[in-house]
């Protein structure tokens, strides 16, 4: 995973274009200071690292101020300036900071932060000096920048504990836990029948005091949010045409059954994607029996496409990788005995005699607690073969 968005990363660094001025390490990007070794090459740039917290304008000026000292540098010169936890300043602050610095230097600015600017969506005429590294939608990195007008985006994380995005904005203040379960039902089945609301939410609930329940609930997402998150259309809630959802769940969904029909090179892309993505068991934070269906559904899907990655990976000769995948896939199932089979080969293969031994034994285990039998006879077979091995050696 790392090496993938550092990749992606490096290689969208390198191709900026001269016009863009502000550079922001895109907030959902967990490896933001591997940002930094390529901007800092130049030896007029300069770097600034925030510290204290609700920082104001002068106080950030003070540390570029103190920065330029220390680095002897000049900020009319400087090919960077690198702003770093810049999510410890104000938000206003740090808009009047990085506008003052746009109109003062000739340089690029870069800023790294865990929290997105929201005077870039306010601001056209920064935005369209603006560019966020790195981004792909496909891994829930959107494009700040180059967002359509008079649309919201929505960018919706299951697969976790969850989280919520609108605008770049966290949305977290959801007043109960009811608001916030419905908003991730509703976004989870992008369209829905009101009786299928009612079955799930409050199935032992007369259908009046239902649909009272339902529409103080539903209104109380549309305040937190600020906007409505559906529409109702020929007897369905849908997510409203104007918001542009982002959902991790669906991408992942989406990428796994794609790779079933793709070829090689393009199966291992959409695999290393959903793997990716895949951050936490789906809503962890919510107990509730539809939760909970999907939890076992997605779960189950992300071992498949687990093994389906090691799989290419095996036969493209790359067998370390491989069985790091083999062994994550066994954390979903741990009964599953061909894939303890392709783990015990795999480590056998690379001489681990003792590994595939101990992953037999823990299959042992898992089979005879929770079903009452034995392994499979091949396993058996296999086992025997290469204790019979390890012995030789020895």
């Amino acid at each position: 995973m790392i090496d993938l968005l550092q990749e992606l990363a490096t290689r969208q660094m390198e191709n900026i274009s001269s016009t863009a001025r502000l550079v922001i390490a895109h907030p959902n990007y967990t490896y933001q200071h591997r940002l930094l070794h390529l901007v800092l090459q130049d030896s007029s740039s300069v770097y600034v690292r925030c510290e204290g917290d609700q920082l104001t304008a002068e106080q950030l000026r003070q540390q570029l101020d103190s920065a330029l000292e220390q680095q002897q540098g000049d900020l009319k010169r400087a090919a960077v300036i690198a702003l770093d936890e810049a999510d410890r300043a104000l938000p206003e602050a740090l808009e009047a900071f990085v506008t003052d610095l746009l109109n003062r230097s000739t340089g690029r600015i870069v800023v790294v932060t865990r929290r997105m600017p929201e005077f870039i969506y306010r601001r056209p005429e920064i935005r369209a000096q603006t560019v966020f590294v790195p981004v792909d939608k496909a891994l829930m990195l959107p494009d700040y920048a180059n967002q359509e007008d008079n649309t919201y985006l929505l960018e919706v994380r299951a697969l976790g504990s969850g989280r919520v995005m609108l605008n770049g904005r966290n949305v977290d203040n959801w007043d109960g836990t009811l608001p916030r379960a419905l908003f991730f039902y509703l976004v989870d089945r992008g369209m829905t029948t009101r009786s299928q609301i009612f079955e799930t939410f409050w199935p032992n609930l007369p259908t009046r005091e239902a649909t009272n329940v339902f529409h103080v609930t539903k209104r109380k997402i549309s305040e937190v949010l600020g906007v409505d998150l559906t529409v109702y259309w020929s007897g369905f809630y849908r997510i409203a045409p104007n918001i542009d959802l982002l959902y991790d769940s669906a991408l992942f969904n989406e990428m796994v059954q794609d790779s079933a029909v793709a070829e090689p090179e393009e199966a291992t892309r959409l695999l290393t994607y959903a793997t990716t993505l895949y951050r936490g068991e789906f809503l962890s934070s919510i107990d509730m029996d539809w939760a909970e269906k999907r939890r076992q559904e997605i779960t189950q899907n992300y071992g498949e496409a687990l093994i389906g990655l090691g799989k290419l990976m095996e036969q493209s000769g790359r067998l370390e990788e491989s069985l790091g995948l083999y062994v994550r896939a066994s954390a979903t199932n741990p009964q599953r005995e061909d894939l303890a089979r392709s783990i015990m080969l795999l480590y056998r293969q690379l001489g681990m005699r003792d590994d595939a031994i101990a992953t037999y034994r823990r299959l042992e285990a898992e089979l005879e607690n929770s079903l009452g039998v034995s392994p499979a006879r091949n396993l058996q077979e296999l086992l025997a073969e290469i204790q019979a091995e390890a012995e030789r050696v020895l």
